[in-house]
């Protein structure tokens, strides 16, 4: 069985082949889950949160 650090290791790898290498937030944020894995959805509103842009072009992490 690989080890939390071995598993967002070869994720990082595969994603720096295309381009696109964790943050240090990424990386945290997966910790997090592996470590918690109740705790998906709260993580996942904060990252819908964080990405929305509402139509008249405020993003959702300005909003309240």
């Amino acid at each position: 069985m690989k080890t939390n650090k071995q598993l967002i290791d070869e994720v990082n790898g595969t994603m720096s082949i295309e381009g696109m290498p964790l943050t240090q937030d990424d990386k945290s944020r997966m910790l997090e889950y592996l470590n918690n894995p109740s705790k998906f959805d709260e993580i996942m509103k904060s990252l819908i949160r964080k990405h929305t842009v509402f139509t008249d072009g405020i993003s959702g992490a300005n909003v309240g």
